[in-house]
């Protein structure tokens, strides 16, 4: 896909996060009934989009495995927005860069010796995946060198469609100071009927909102089905280097990215965890597929250490059974 790109200098600013709440009808209630008046809430706010990065271990009797499990994570659900990256493990990515005032993706790729489309290959987090123009980067921001080593590292790099607009809701109703009988009784059934009409506009939204991402579902299945069953040239067998390295990529792309934050890594997890160096404040760690529960304790401790949202430590049987709930849960 190609877009247009205009070239414009950094800000300090960094973009407003969208962050989304969950609109819950007994949230609205309780919100009522707990000032007596009427609720702030007029618009339904979605749960926000998920932001995927999945890293696999491209050896020939692992790699097929992961993909389809993959596949499973995106067959169960999918958000509107949502934004899915996949990626090897790789034993370098190349150098990180920290973005200064004044700089753009062209003077960065010009400074380094890059073109502009490898750079931004490099760092899909900085363009329309995160729902950004290539132009527009800040200062504090990472931005991927890459190197050699990482030409084929990204796998796959999607986005789900953004779905129906959310519904209104319709204002509970107000419950008048020193209320009579009938009026508690008249405000009791007025509060049910806008709760009873919310949840019909909500599972209308949901099911239209299921409709519109179930083509891309469909879509990136079909893509990781195909990346299954074709052959990959061989790879050096993970250590923690690797393993470091590719963890520190995939934080790297994911913190550019919004919604609710997944590092998932389905392969290389039994190597364990070397120190993480960027925080993890927002981000939900997932580790697959693991056989050592050293490596599983380890690994919890390292993301906790590093300010994870949570730490899910699964071994190959839970993995099967609970991965797509565990990817999907707050979605």
């Amino acid at each position: 896909m190609n877009f247009v790109k205009r070239e414009s200098k950094c800000s300090d600013r960094r973009p407003a996060r969208w962050l989304g709440l969950l609109a819950g009808i007994l949230a609205l209630t309780s919100a009522a009934c707990a000032r007596g008046g009427v609720s702030d809430a007029q618009m339904y706010s979605p749960p926000p989009p998920l932001s995927l990065v999945a890293i696999l271990d491209p050896s020939p009797d692992r790699l097929a495995g992961e993909l389809h499990e993959l596949q499973a994570v995106v067959s169960a659900n999918a958000t509107p927005g949502e934004a899915l990256v996949v990626m090897f493990l790789e034993p370098s990515f190349g150098a990180t860069y920290v973005v200064q005032k004044g700089d753009s993706l062209s003077t960065i790729a010009a400074a380094h010796g890059l073109s502009l489309a490898a750079l931004e290959a490099a760092n899909p987090q900085l363009g329309p995946l995160s729902g950004r123009d290539w132009k527009l980067i800040y200062s504090g921001e990472h931005v991927m060198l890459p190197d050699g080593a990482a030409q084929d590292s990204l796998v796959l790099v999607s986005k789900a469609p953004a779905g129906p607009p959310p519904p209104s809701l319709v204002r509970l109703p107000t419950l008048p100071a020193n209320p009579t009988d009938f009026q508690r009784a008249q405000y009791k059934r007025g509060v049910e009927s806008a709760n009873t009409t919310n949840a019909a506009r909500i599972a209308s939204w949901q099911a239209a909102a299921a409709k519109a991402t179930e083509p891309w579902q469909h879509e990136v299945a079909a893509q990781l089905n195909a990346k299954a069953g074709a052959r990959v040239p061989a790879a050096p067998a993970p250590n923690r280097g690797i393993v470091s390295a590719s963890v520190e990529a995939g934080l790297t792309t994911l913190q550019g990215l919004n919604g609710r934050r997944v590092l998932l890594l389905l392969g290389g997890g039994d190597i364990g965890p070397t120190a993480i160096a960027q925080s993890l404040a927002n981000v939900n760690l997932v580790i697959a597929n693991l056989t050592d529960s050293k490596a599983s304790a380890a690994w919890t401790a390292a993301g906790t250490k590093a300010g994870a949202a949570s730490v899910s430590a699964l071994d190959a049987a839970l993995t099967q059974l609970q991965l797509p709930q565990v990817i999907n849960r707050e979605t």
